[in-house]
């Protein structure tokens, strides 16, 4: 009997551990010795449209390009939010989400006329951290010569019964942390088509235009969980284990959807430190 609820209070500690928004002990230091120095910077190049701006398309193929260029360094989060993402009675369909409209309303993406851009959100509160298409690449450029200050590894898997997506995600830190580092999980959908306006074209509108890196919403809140309370020292190993269930309601396709996991400086510079993603089905 005293095994038994032994092993009671075991679980129920472990279902506590897993269901706090702040990434509990025990934590791993010096885990394994490895070379540190095959770690690279990955960039996240956050895209704001709408399927009703006509110059979008364009910036999306810029978008799509750099990702071609960099391949093992940039990773693309395109975020429908502000007016030109507003469904229309002839289009009704809807990308917008609660994180996106949060994420447009604090750095004011829409406001300044989409399209645009973040990379890793960089120059913010600053004002600079609003860039056009042109821009995008010289920013890249700059902060993948960064030497990265932590490791991200995210692995996915997906239960279609229980419509379940699992994320294991291992922080490695090279560099001591700040203790405002939060971690983010997004969720991403390539192969949306839907109605999309392009002012290159005559007429410009677009029926059957194929949306990528949609963001469809988050494992986590908008701003992420907290890592720790305190500064971790370089050689630290945090991980955790998330889980979400896929309402009912939602249209997504888990073939086409994928894991965007990444740290912040949360209520400091806001400057996105490390990225990584998973697709569900690779």
């Amino acid at each position: 009997m005293m095994k038994y609820y032994s092993i009671v209070c075991k679980i129920l500690i472990l279902a506590f551990v897993i269901s706090c928004d702040e990434i509990s002990p025990p934590y791993l230091e010096n885990y394994q010795s490895e070379d540190t120095s095959s770690y690279q910077q990955k960039i996240l190049l956050e895209e704001y449209t709408g399927f009703r701006c006509g110059n979008c398309p364009e910036a999306a193929e810029k978008a799509h390009m750099l990702r071609e260029k960099y391949p093992k360094n940039l990773i693309l989060l395109t975020v429908h939010a502000g007016g030109y993402a507003k469904p229309t009675t002839e289009h009704p369909y809807d990308f917008r989400t609660s994180i996106g409209t949060e994420l447009d309303n604090f750095f004011g993406c829409s406001k300044a006329g989409n399209p645009n851009g973040m990379v890793n959100r960089y120059g913010f509160p600053n004002k600079t951290h609003i860039l056009r298409e042109g821009q995008w690449e010289s920013m890249i450029v700059n902060l993948i010569k960064n030497k990265p200050k932590l490791n991200i590894k995210l692995t996915t898997a997906y239960n279609p019964t229980l419509r379940k997506i699992s994320a294991f995600v291992e922080i490695k830190f090279l560099e001591n942390s700040s203790p405002n580092y939060h971690l983010c999980l997004y969720l991403a959908e390539d192969s949306v088509v839907q109605y999309q306006r392009d002012d290159r074209k005559s007429p410009p509108d677009v029926e059957d235009y194929v949306h990528n890196n949609v963001l469809r919403g988050g494992i986590t809140s908008t701003w992420g969980d907290k890592i720790s309370d305190i500064s971790q020292r370089a050689g630290t190993i945090f991980q955790k284990q998330f889980e979400y269930i896929i309402p009912f309601d939602k249209d997504w396709r888990p073939e086409k959807l994928k894991v965007v996991a990444f740290v912040h400086d949360k209520d400091s510079t806001f400057e996105i430190l490390q990225v990584e993603e998973s697709k569900l089905f690779p």
